[in-house]
């Protein structure tokens, strides 16, 4: 099972994080707080800085100026091992070159609790447990990870990140580039995580009905700048998402009773 969060309130906050990378600004001011059990999407066009900011959150990028808490603890107070026991990361992949198994390759992913190598204990195993049954990849545990499809190799990256069983969950694009069954496959594991796990996520999306249809709350990014924030029901209108894709769409009201964009 994943690892409850603490009685803090927001598990993640960020206060007036910037970034800059060889003198070029990313991300600007960006402040906001994650509610514990909630999922939410990051939404903005490419070169927004979503995937900079996912680094920052989980302290790949080490160079950024603010304040980021992980359940009121700053992060800079954390070693790169505590981040990982808090928040699991998918990020994007387009291509596996490993050639693990797939059940070695999760069992890497307990690095975080006690070293790479070291001795399977039943904590170790009901965790692969709980990873393998949520992801629903029993099937090709034998595997090579170079062998796997698409979908399929996205699915073991995100049953890698339940293995170090954090509250938190950063996903880049989980379902880019997949078919429309391993994206409602995708989609359906990560709202099962969010709503009988209680698993805090945040997601960066470029699909923002299917963002809309399974967040609880809409981050938006634009040129580096947190520029809204707001349920699916507030922000998905043509004052909101035409001036922050440049774009003008046509919203629809979907039988289901929710907008859509197109």
């Amino acid at each position: 099972m994943i690892e409850s969060a603490s009685a803090t309130e927001y598990v993640l906050e960020l206060q007036q994080v910037s970034l800059t990378l060889q003198d070029a600004p990313i991300l600007q001011d960006i402040s906001f707080r994650l509610e514990a059990g909630r999922s939410y999407s990051l939404l903005g066009p490419n070169g927004a800085g979503k995937s900079s900011l996912l680094k920052c959150m989980n302290c790949i990028y080490q160079n950024w100026q603010g304040e980021i808490r992980i359940n009121g603890q700053s992060s800079r107070e954390l070693s790169q091992r505590e981040i990982a026991c808090r928040i699991g990361f998918v990020p994007q992949q387009h291509t596996v070159g490993s050639n693990y198994l797939v059940r070695e390759f999760l069992l890497l992913s307990r690095f975080a609790r006690h070293g790479a190598w070291a001795g399977l204990n039943k904590a170790d195993r009901e965790a692969l447990e709980f990873a393998i049954e949520r992801a629903r990849i029993a099937g090709f545990l034998e595997r090579r990870m170079n062998s796997l499809s698409g979908g399929e190799a996205q699915k073991v990256f995100i049953a890698a990140a339940l293995v170090q069983q954090t509250p938190i969950l950063l996903l880049d694009e989980p379902t880019t580039f997949l078919d429309p069954r391993y994206q409602n496959e995708v989609n359906a594991l990560l709202s099962d995580l969010n709503r009988q796990d209680h698993v805090t996520l945040l997601q960066v999306s470029h699909d923002v009905n299917s963002a809309a249809h399974f967040s609880d709350r809409l981050l938006l990014l634009k040129n580096g700048r947190l520029i809204n924030e707001g349920s699916p029901e507030e922000l998905l209108t043509p004052e909101t998402m035409n001036p922050l894709f440049d774009t003008e769409f046509l919203f629809l009201n979907h039988p289901n009773g929710r907008r859509i964009m197109l």
